[in-house]
């Protein structure tokens, strides 16, 4: 599959850290308890309905499509593999469980999201996502304030899906309990998983890697054909180009294959770069990735099928891990 990085392999997870997480999960179980008498916190002021669905792309797929690509770029490319690994585990989950319980949305959705609600999509992911950054981040300042803020804004995105009517309380607080939950399972496992497929050959990870996108993707897909949509009833279209299965296979396709072959040919590491090359790469990776993501967007009413889906996403994954930085390598001087 993908070579891991193993720099934590000796490190517990933080017992300062963890009660943070904790905290949350219990924030979550308290909210299960008031959702007896709480649905939504649907508020009728324009305003308010302006600023939370503002809020609530900070739980959306492009939202983490740009930060991960920063990251990359910027940052460090092995952090932003794990970031999008963390995402993409908790994003097929929580797929998956909506599929099962098969819970509708509050009455005042109205139909803006077609797929089922619970666990919150949003809720799990940013707990997952802006989780494990706070964590990667967490000595920056004292006090453990870094994953303090980042569990604020997971806390908040949670908050603006049930104040637009898109979630009720239960869900967003199932949503935060596993995307807690998968966030520590994944710092603890990450490390092991990684010590055991560093052993393996460049050509076997990406074979691993193969054969487990295109599991994820058939097994979720071909179980569930309409994911994503079922809220539409009989105009549900199966095999259409909705859900998550699709997405998250075919990231990890071109994830795996193109971290694997940048790591083999290309070698870039944005910490041997001038601060000045950094900025551009950045501005030159994020128009590639917002012409690509639009551009492959806007081709899909022409091709409405999960296997598109599988394949566009597929696409945006290997050409930002592999194609950008081979760019960047050509036209960035190397540091001395």
């Amino acid at each position: 599959m993908i070579k891991m990085s193993n720099k934590n392999s000796e490190k517990q997870i933080p017992r300062n850290f963890l009660l943070i997480q904790i905290v949350l999960i219990i924030l979550g179980i308290i909210g299960f308890i008031f959702s007896i008498w709480i649905d939504v916190i649907y508020i009728e002021i324009d305003l308010i309905q302006i600023i939370f669905n503002i809020i609530t792309y900070l739980g959306d797929t492009l939202v983490f499509i740009v930060i991960i690509a920063v990251i990359y770029i910027v940052y460090d490319k092995r952090f932003a593999k794990n970031l999008t690994l963390a995402l993409l585990t908790t994003v097929y989950i929580n797929s998956f469980l909506k599929d099962i319980f098969q819970d509708p949305r509050p009455v005042q959705n109205e139909l803006r999201e077609i797929g089922y609600g619970f666990p919150s999509g949003h809720s799990q992911s940013a707990a997952t996502f802006w989780g494990y950054i706070g964590y990667e981040f967490k000595d920056t300042l004292k006090d453990n304030i870094v994953p303090i803020i980042f569990s604020a804004l997971i806390l908040i995105v949670a908050l603006s899906r049930i104040i637009i009517a898109v979630h009720d309380l239960q869900d967003i607080s199932g949503g935060i309990i596993l995307g807690v939950l998968v966030l520590l399972a994944f710092i603890y496992l990450e490390p092991i998983v990684a010590e055991k497929l560093n052993s393996y050959k460049f050509v076997i990870r990406i074979v691993i890697g193969i054969i487990v996108s295109f599991a994820l993707f058939l097994f979720g897909t071909l179980l569930f054909p309409t994911s994503g949509e079922q809220l539409l009833g009989d105009k549900a279209v199966p095999f259409s180009d909705t859900g998550s299965y699709a997405l998250v296979g075919g990231v990890i396709l071109g994830l795996t294959i193109g971290y694997e072959l940048e790591n083999q040919y290309v070698h870039y590491e944005p910490s041997r770069i001038q601060l000045k090359y950094r900025i551009l790469n950045l501005v030159i990776g994020l128009v590639i990735v917002f012409i690509l993501y639009f551009g492959l967007e806007f081709l899909k009413d022409i091709f409405n099928t999960v296997i598109y889906r599988f394949i566009r996403y597929a696409l945006i994954a290997f050409i930002l891990v592999f194609v950008t930085p081979w760019i960047f390598t050509k036209i960035n001087p190397k540091k001395e």
